[in-house]
């Protein structure tokens, strides 16, 4: 067969055969372009291997990939190697096959210490509670599901596919400056990395000093928590109750019980005890993981669960949870847009709107233009009412402050005060017994029902005269046994 000395520019003016095949053998030893009537065109070397009679075997041939992916020059090259790997005896086919295996190894092994990876087996431990945090007890499953979407959000799809060893300090920076453009939380992706290299070290996936050695954090120190005002809880008390649903309930619970968001937002109906009105919550649930805890149910807690119930079994659902999102199958979600909307309702209720007002704001569609003038002078008012901000931990501050403060009298003296281990047992934080809490091993639960009980009908009345009004002397001081 002719040689051609073939071009990349040549090798495109080929056209495809009506049928068969055209072979061009280029002017490189053992190198062929074929041609095939689809119009594909591939390079591929012949050559022979010698037996061990030193004589030339049969003929073989190895495809090196498609032009144009694999130009003329590049072709001639690869056809050059197995030229020279054939006239030493060595299979081209065999070698090859043997360092793809190599580079699959080599890939398997990437993987295995990439940053995803080991952040996945870090994630994995946290839920398996194998991970000891900051009160030396495991890491909460609400905590692991945080730090897992935490990750998965800002830090793999930055340094997710590389090997722990070969991420440096200036990559790190590089994406904490991304987040800190857009706004997000710099210190706490800092965090999580950190917190993964460190696992990493325990397991014994990486050695050597951390890439975030010396870095320290970027942001302020959030510190807005505090103890909302009577007029601040009369407003977020009506605000839920006009925007209704699974998260106006959620917030009434957490002022009436002074419990965690966590904790109620995912309640389960197994965990609602009727016949002795409590709510148990299972010890995987509770933060300080010292068992399950009992929060009495106070008259006004009772009606939002009725009221609760009667909506799950209308809407037929089976999920087992208390307040639902609108999906109905896992708890409620959506925090972000849910608070904003309620922090507009309660900038309303400062505002002190009239129901002709709420109704106008409400309305849409083509309005007569006395509405229209109404719900403009409506948005002007709520727009002009200056709101402090406030999160949703702020009810549960505000209850261990207000049941601290108790009682005052008309010169405005404290007279009587919640007792701390009561309000500790109430709120599940760890109670400071001192050296006791070594050597007591009783029954906490059942030492402080009655008087949990008592300390949240105290303030279960005492929200109410907040809120609604209710009569003063309605709230009786409690003399706490």
């Amino acid at each position: 067969m002719a040689k051609t000395h073939l071009t990349d520019t040549a090798v495109e003016r080929y056209r495809r055969p009506a049928k068969g095949r055209t072979e061009v053998s280029d002017t490189e030893p053992g190198l062929f372009l074929w041609i095939t009537p689809n119009g594909t065109k591939s390079w591929v070397t012949i050559f022979r291997l010698p037996d061990t009679a030193g004589k030339r075997s049969q003929r073989r041939k190895m495809v090196l990939g498609r032009f144009p992916a694999i130009g003329v020059a590049s072709a001639r090259k690869a056809a050059n190697e197995i030229m020279v790997l054939a006239a030493q005896g060595i299979d081209p086919e065999v070698k090859a096959a043997e360092e793809r295996r190599a580079e699959e190894r080599e890939e398997a092994n990437r993987r295995a210490q990439s940053f995803a990876n080991v952040a996945e087996e870090y994630v994995a431990a946290m839920k398996a509670s194998k991970l000891v945090g900051g009160r030396k007890r495991p890491v909460t499953p609400g905590t692991a599901i945080g730090r897992e979407s935490l990750l998965t959000r800002l830090v793999l799809p930055t340094l997710g596919d590389t090997r722990l060893d070969e991420i440096t300090p200036a990559m790190i920076a590089r994406l904490l400056s991304c987040i800190e453009k857009d706004g997000g939380p710099v210190d706490a992706a800092l965090k999580n990395v950190r917190m993964v290299f460190r696992f990493a070290q325990s397991r014994g996936l990486f050695h050597g000093q951390l890439p975030t050695s010396g870095m320290t954090a970027r942001q302020a120190p959030v510190k807005e928590v505090r103890a909302l005002a009577d007029e601040e809880l009369r407003a977020i008390w009506r605000a839920t109750n006009r925007q209704g649903g699974s998260f106006g309930a959620v917030v009434r619970m957490l002022m009436l019980t002074g419990q965690r968001r966590s904790e109620i937002a995912e309640l389960r109906w197994d965990e609602v005890d009727w016949d002795r009105q409590l709510l148990i919550i299972s010890a995987d649930r509770v933060k300080n993981r010292a068992g399950t805890h009992e929060v009495p149910l106070t008259a006004p807690a009772l009606a939002i669960l009725r009221e609760m119930q009667e909506a799950y079994e209308a809407l037929g659902h089976k999920s087992g949870l208390v307040f639902p999102s609108e999906a109905g199958d896992t708890p409620i979600s959506g925090w972000t847009p849910l608070r904003a909307k309620l922090n507009r309702t309660v900038q309303g209720e400062l505002a002190n709107l009239s129901d002709a007002e709420w109704r106008s704001i409400r309305a849409g569609g083509a309005l007569r233009p006395d509405t229209r003038k109404l719900k403009a002078e409506a948005l002007a008012k709520i727009g002009a009412t200056p709101v402090t901000p406030w999160r949703l931990h702020d009810l549960r501050h505000t209850f261990i402050t207000r049941c601290r403060d108790g009682e005052e009298n008309a010169a405005g003296e404290i007279t009587w005060s919640a007792p701390l281990d009561v309000l500790q047992a109430t709120v599940n934080h760890e109670i400071t017994a001192g050296v006791t809490r070594v050597y007591d091993h009783g029954d906490l639960q059942r030492r402080y029902r009655l008087r949990k009980r008592e300390l949240l009908e105290w303030w279960s009345r005492k929200l109410l005269t907040i809120v609604e009004g209710t009569a003063a002397e309605n709230v009786v001081q409690m003399s706490f046994r």
